[in-house]
């Protein structure tokens, strides 16, 4: 047997940790949706608009109440262009392996579709995907806490996503949030008092959060300047403005050195409690933004002040994967996340997790994170993380840097055993 099939032999039979999904709970999935409204929603989507497709096609291909085949007469010259990509490649892979689908085209469109309503309408479907197809022992999926269904039957845990507070931009909603923990604010201070006992109340030990999260690259750069609290209480006393606004009316937008002094007030916080912090870096999903901005070396200066903090920087920082791997190799607070990577590209993940791993100690280093808004996705991705991770240790044995024991110890550290000890899991994977 060649060394990439006896790798790949022995990492499906795997049991995963998954360290990022944006997929709801499966009893708010939304019922009304088809195959083509629900695959649309996310990734793929911005291949077939990148490929030409306009903004009113999409919106119609995505309508379920429209007939299916002229919704896929819509899309097919786009969809043909880029199915290919690794967005294409992961719906092409769960169209054949769940569905029964070997090839997604006109002539079987309405098979797809019929069977990925059946299998909706049969319930379970988040079990057969991700527990019984995908071999996914947890997954990490980045939803605010207090707003998720934390009893839910689904094997998600959950992030602290910090966005809704560092973009609070009106005071009915700096009094709602409040009022979750029975405070009430006036002054910065009080503000971050609330927000300190909301981390306590979703962080607490035996809790289902297991880290805060980062999401601000979409909006902003990653550089968080260490500002003075004067220059942070102007701006959030801004907000006030609005005190006698109603709701509906135009918020006022919190200002730059708020956002930087609140980023670091959470930083501390993790800092002393030795928290995991996922950071959104590399590209933004959607179509154009500022990639600039998410540059992962514009974090160097929380990576050198708070030392204790675990930072976990997610998407393998593409395209900036080698810097990503240099924050890495130089930190020992910093961690390499590869969720959304082996569907950005194939190709440049593999060559990612080659050069990490002649660079980076491997036990830094976590290989799958589905996120996904759609949970057929998840199987598509975790298939090409599987290859893509066999391949590049099978890379490593060939070229006499590894042995196969030590192929396959790596494999199980990559998969499996460094998100669980970074994220703290170990009581929701059984071996």
């Amino acid at each position: 047997m060649k060394t990439y099939e006896q790798l790949l032999d022995y990492i499906e039979k795997l049991q995963i940790v998954d360290t990022h999904e944006h997929l709801p709970v499966e009893s708010k999935r939304d019922m009304a949706s088809d195959v083509l409204s629900e695959w649309l929603l996310h990734y793929f989507s911005c291949d077939l608009v990148s490929a030409g497709l306009s903004d009113a096609g999409l919106a119609a291909a995505r309508d379920p109440k429209r007939d299916i085949v002229k919704r896929w007469k819509l899309v097919e010259p786009y969809w043909h262009a880029a199915e290919s990509t690794g967005y294409g490649r992961a719906l092409s892979i769960a169209a054949r392996d769940i569905y029964g689908v070997p090839r997604i085209g006109a002539d079987t469109i309405v098979r797809l579709n019929n069977a990925f309503i059946a299998a909706r309408k049969k319930g379970g479907h988040y079990k057969r995907v991700l527990k019984e197809k995908s071999r996914i022992a947890v997954s990490i999926r980045d939803t605010m806490p207090l707003e998720a269904e934390l009893n839910a039957p689904d094997p998600f845990v959950f992030t602290f996503k910090i966005s809704p507070l560092i973009w609070v931009n009106h005071h009915s909603a700096v009094r709602a949030w409040a009022d979750k923990v029975d405070k009430r604010v006036h002054t910065l201070a009080d503000w971050l008092e609330v927000t300190e006992a909301l981390l306590d109340r979703c962080l607490k030990p035996g809790g289902r959060v297991v880290a805060i999260k980062i999401g601000e690259a979409y909006t902003r750069p990653l550089f968080f300047d260490k500002v003075t609290y004067a220059a942070a209480e102007a701006d959030f006393n801004h907000m006030y403005h609005t005190d006698h606004s109603p709701d509906w009316r135009p918020a006022i937008e919190t200002g730059r050195a708020y956002q930087d002094y609140f980023m670091h007030f959470v930083c501390r916080y993790a800092d002393r409690r030795g928290l995991p912090i996922q950071v959104h870096t590399g590209i933004q999903e959607g179509n154009g933004n500022n990639i600039c901005d998410s540059n992962p070396t514009l974090m160097t200066n929380l990576f050198l002040e708070y030392r204790n903090a675990k930072f976990d920087l997610f998407h393998m920082s593409y395209p900036y994967c080698m810097e990503a791997g240099n924050l890495a190799k130089n930190f020992r607070n910093v961690n390499l996340d590869m969720c959304w990577g082996h569907i950005i590209s194939p190709e440049a993940a593999r060559r990612a997790l080659v050069e990490w791993l002649d660079a980076v100690p491997a036990n830094k280093i976590s290989a799958f994170g589905g996120d996904y808004c759609l949970v057929d996705g998840v199987y598509g991705h975790q298939y090409l993380a599987r290859r893509n991770v066999a391949a590049s240790l099978a890379q490593k044995v060939d070229d006499g840097t590894f042995d196969m024991d030590r192929a396959k110890e790596v494999a199980e550290w990559l998969l499996r055993d460094n998100p669980i000890r970074i994220f703290g899991l170990e009581s929701y994977v059984k071996e």
